[in-house]
């Protein structure tokens, strides 16, 4: 461990220290000053930031011939895109979209010319799956109670829904008597199922990726529904650029975890 920390305390250490540190001061000294609001209780799906279809079909499109367009300036292709009519350059979305034949064709470089950001409030364990993405910007806050719990389906069928809410009280009780002192430390008594806040901005190509995965009928039920309404919402605000999502699954399934772990299960033990 040693050699891991053996320059946090020289001088560039120190020094980065204090940069941090002056950083989270001005960070509390404008949030105390300027916001007002009151904790979103339970999941959130809210797409906050997005740009113009029209203009991000232009991105795309320049982004696209700049490639095979030696000795032309990215500006200069930008100006001829813009003249170009929305039907030809609808159909040269069209035709990327027809190329792809499953979801291990990347969609090309050009759909990162286009962003969107997430303001999302979910349990902190569908956190920590989406947070494995890397190829984005995420930042989220401390975790606490302040958001509600989700309580799982199995708990009620299994008829402990009591027992269940009661640990989530006295989770929530211990943290908010640490929290007053120790609001970092407190993070370590919250359990998985309360809801934490955080924000997530991707570019197109990484939607792709990230929804596709996602929605496969393996994965957790509570990500999916998140994942899925992204799509919904990146769709509403994109009809045309959102078809390149084209390996979306939008169904519901029972049990498809469960399926899918037990048969790992079973190749682990014909591996013995």
């Amino acid at each position: 461990i040693k050699s891991f920390v053996s320059r946090s305390n020289d001088k560039y250490g120190k020094a980065l220290q204090k940069y941090f540190n002056d950083i989270k001061k001005i960070s509390y000294k404008a949030t105390k000053s300027n916001i007002r609001g009151k904790p979103i209780l339970g999941n959130s799906v809210k797409l906050v930031e997005f740009e113009p279809e029209s203009g991000s079909i232009n991105s795309i499109i320049t982004a696209l011939i700049f490639e095979q367009s030696p000795s032309i300036s990215f500006g200069q292709i930008l100006k001829n895109v813009k003249k170009m009519s929305k039907k030809s350059k609808i159909e040269i979305i069209k035709q990327l979209i027809n190329a792809r034949q499953n979801r291990r064709h990347r969609p090309p470089r050009a759909f990162e010319m286009t962003n969107y950001t997430f303001d999302l409030v979910t349990n902190f364990g569908m956190f920590r799956d989406l947070h494995r993405h890397r190829a984005l910007t995420l930042e989220r806050q401390l975790l606490t109670t302040d958001h509600n719990f989700d309580t799982p389906n199995e708990i009620a069928d299994l008829g402990i829904e009591k027992d269940f809410d009661d640990c989530m009280y006295l989770t929530k009780s211990i943290f908010q008597k640490i929290r007053r002192k120790f609001p970092e430390q407190s993070q370590y008594i919250v359990n998985f199922a309360y809801n934490y806040p955080y924000y997530m901005k991707f570019n197109l190509r990484e939607a792709t990726h990230l929804i596709e995965l996602r929605t496969v009928p393996q994965g957790h039920a509570d990500y999916r529904k998140i994942v899925q309404e992204m799509y919904r919402l990146i769709n509403k605000k994109h009809p045309t650029l959102s078809k390149i999502i084209k390996f979306v699954d939008m169904n519901q399934y029972e049990l498809e975890r469960f399926e899918s772990e037990k048969r790992t299960e079973e190749k682990r033990k014909k591996n013995e």
